[in-house]
């Protein structure tokens, strides 16, 4: 009885926590976009720029980042309850993504943060 309320309540958890890591990561592919086509206009205009494309990057980083935690933690609780191949398959392939991307996203604001630190 229990199992089956798991299974059911289940099946509402994990589609509404991937599409919350969807619109984040969409947020984030918009705010990047945004930020872009800010710089493109600055630039034709012959305005300063304000900030780096690695700002940019770092600004879509994040939003993936964090989507991707949303995914992992949709595919950890169905993993949980009904563990298969293929879904730990896809739980150690968003693992993967996930420590890739933050030890790099790490990487690119350390830099960052150490070419603001005045000397």
């Amino acid at each position: 009885m229990m199992h089956e309320f798991l299974l059911g309540l289940i099946a509402y958890i994990t589609p509404l926590t991937e599409m919350v890591g969807t619109a984040v990561v969409a947020w984030g592919c918009l705010q990047g976009l945004a930020m872009l086509l800010q710089r493109g206009w600055r630039t034709l205009q012959r305005q300063p720029l304000h900030g780096a494309l690695r700002d940019i990057r770092i600004a879509i980083g994040e939003k993936m980042a964090l989507g991707l935690d949303f995914f992992l933690a949709g595919d950890i609780i169905q993993t949980i309850v009904v563990p298969s191949k293929d879904t730990l398959t896809i739980l150690g392939g968003i693992v993967v993504i996930r420590t890739v991307m933050a030890y790099f996203l790490a990487k690119e604001i350390e830099k960052s943060s150490a070419e603001q630190r005045p000397e």
